[in-house]
């Protein structure tokens, strides 16, 4: 009896690997669908009462107009104005609220979401580019691991950091990489500014969960490009950013 029920046991732990093993046939069909008010039909009176009553005071404040920027903006890797615009604007951002010296910041291409018009900005702008909840936090990074996080953009793909940082890359590979104009040190602790998402190792950036301390700024990317933008325009001063070539690739 102990012999059967242990090859029943040893059948059900096998039984996935063959059905696994075998190759599977399948095929599916995709469509785009336009999400417009022919899909406003039989809406629940509550949600609905809900949503007109706060709506308007929710329009007027998504329309106001925060800035204005010299030029249209949008995002494309290894790097672009909006990109080089939000991962210098983090730096300035971390380096002021933050406890101590911030070495330079990063965030990612996927939390880009749309462009950012020439001309007058509004708040509802912002929350099309940066839609989702991560938080921005400063986070203590061994040298080693600073480095091992260069290495893996020059074998994957690059996301946005901020001026102050040139990374070179030749045929695939890390060939050198300059923050504030010096080498990568593998003992010294790097303090950079990003955000809570990538700090768990988000976008496979995994070399970032070696962080040794993490800070808690406890404000929403989106707030603090606000903020920033409205800092700007109490100074009179547009919104603008360039291209400074701080990715090269070689062959």
């Amino acid at each position: 009896m102990k012999r059967y029920i242990l090859s029943m046991v040893a059948l059900l732990f096998l039984l996935p690997v063959a059905l696994l093993s075998q190759e599977l046939n399948f095929s599916y069909k995709a469509t785009r669908v336009l999400m417009d008010s022919t899909w406003d039909t039989n809406n629940e009176p509550v949600v609905k009462g809900i949503i007109e009553f706060y709506k308007p005071e929710m329009d007027r404040i998504m329309q106001q107009v925060i800035g204005e920027s010299e030029v249209e903006m949008r995002s494309s890797r290894p790097e672009s104005l909006l990109s080089n615009f939000a991962a210098d604007l983090l730096l300035e951002y971390g380096r002021e609220k933050s406890s101590s010296y911030v070495d330079f910041s990063l965030t990612n291409f996927g939390g880009l979401r749309a462009a950012l018009p020439k001309g007058p900005v509004r708040r509802y702008d912002i929350f099309s580019i940066f839609p989702f909840e991560n938080y921005v936090v400063v986070l203590d990074v061994p040298g080693s691991s600073v480095r091992k996080l260069f290495d893996s953009f020059a074998r994957n793909r690059v996301e946005a950091f901020s001026h102050n940082v040139q990374l070179e890359i030749r045929s695939g590979a890390l060939k050198d990489v300059l923050i504030d104009g010096q080498q990568i040190d593998d003992s010294k602790t790097y303090r950079i500014v990003t955000i809570d998402f990538l700090m768990s190792g988000g976008d496979n950036l995994l070399a970032l969960k070696d962080a040794t301390a993490v800070e808690q700024t406890g404000a929403l990317l989106r707030d603090a490009v606000i903020e920033s933008i409205e800092a700007l325009t109490a100074k009179k001063k547009k919104i603008t950013s360039a291209i400074t070539k701080r990715v090269k690739f070689e062959e």
